[in-house]
């Protein structure tokens, strides 16, 4: 089998969650680990949730065939692993830990796994617990990797407590379901849509919405010279600096910004008093063009963003 793309987690995500509410809870996690395991090539995925393990895929049944030692070596270091993603919400590898070195040895002697990876499960900005995942060979973890593995965090929080009111972002309570998170697909679809069309109007090099605390949303376009979070955590920051900067001046009105480079200009807009959009263009392009139709953009961006939020649990 062969590795997945990156992008393709959100897909097998997805998919799983929206049979989330129709299948034991017990089945419904295994379900999760069995598809993590098989999309990344894993010889073991874990999934821990408080502090244990409460589902493992293990198809070849390697942690059976080692000795008692090394199956007690095996899970503690599986445990602090998760453990340490837990505490701080911060992606590891094996080598991060103390005796980095040892550890990943004896996992890619016992296991045949060259490499391990521990993610965060995130809900409302915290980490409740962490996927780990012990892979057969190197895979190229890209940001949609990252961030969709993320996810499984909400999605797992919302399995957690069936039937329990989540906070919507107009203040009431919102049942959060199945139906939620394959509508929260559904709205980010569409804001693919958006961007698509912009970056043709445009003739952008990349265009990209993320929110105003430089959580990464959607982009399309080429690839930046910059890791795509770090850039959207720039634009955020830069953004609301320029903002309150102008309002010293007086310029209270001004909800957009353009940063003018030799070759590349960026210019960032608001779509709502909680998200941005940004436009990175060559310089030759008609500037008064890209600040009209961006305008356009981020109105209809605007009408998805309430309901992308919501599913998606961003507080």
């Amino acid at each position: 089998m062969q590795n997945g793309k990156g992008g393709d987690v959100y897909r097998l995500v997805f998919e799983l969650t929206a049979r989330a509410t129709d299948v034991p809870y017990d089945a419904f996690l295994l379900e999760l680990v069995q598809g993590l395991a098989a999309h990344y090539r894993a010889s073991i995925c874990r999934l821990h949730i408080g502090g244990k393990a409460v589902a493992t895929s293990d198809e070849e049944c390697l942690l059976d065939s080692l000795d008692p030692n090394d199956q007690a070596r095996y899970s503690t270091i599986d445990g602090i692993l998760a453990q340490a993603v837990s505490d701080d919400g911060v992606l590891r590898t094996a080598l991060d830990l103390d005796g980095g070195d040892d550890i990943a040895n004896f996992l890619g002697r016992k296991l045949r796994t060259p490499e391990t990876f521990a993610f965060p499960l995130m809900a409302r900005g915290r980490a409740f617990g962490a996927i780990t995942l012990y892979l057969l060979d190197s895979y190229p973890f890209e940001e949609a990797d990252v961030r969709g593995l993320q996810a499984v965090g909400n999605v797992l929080y919302a399995a957690t407590n069936r039937g329990e009111p989540f906070k919507g972002s107009g203040g009431g309570s919102l049942p959060l379901t199945s139906d939620k998170l394959v509508e929260y697909q559904e709205t980010l679809d569409k804001v693919g849509k958006v961007l698509d069309e912009l970056l043709y109007l445009t003739d952008a090099k990349n265009v990209m919405m993320v929110d105003t605390q430089g959580e990464f949303i959607a982009k399309r376009g080429e690839d930046s010279a910059f890791a795509t979070t770090a850039f959207a955590s720039l634009v955020a920051s830069g953004f609301g600096a320029a903002l309150r900067l102008s309002s010293f001046y007086g310029a209270n009105g001004a909800r957009s910004i353009r940063h003018e480079g030799a070759d590349q200009s960026v210019y960032v807009t608001e779509v709502s008093d909680r998200a941005l959009l940004c436009v990175v263009y060559e310089d030759s392009k008609a500037p008064d063009l890209i600040e009209r139709w961006s305008g356009s953009a981020a109105s209809r961006l605007a009408q998805h963003y309430d309901r992308l939020t919501e599913a998606r649990m961003l507080t």
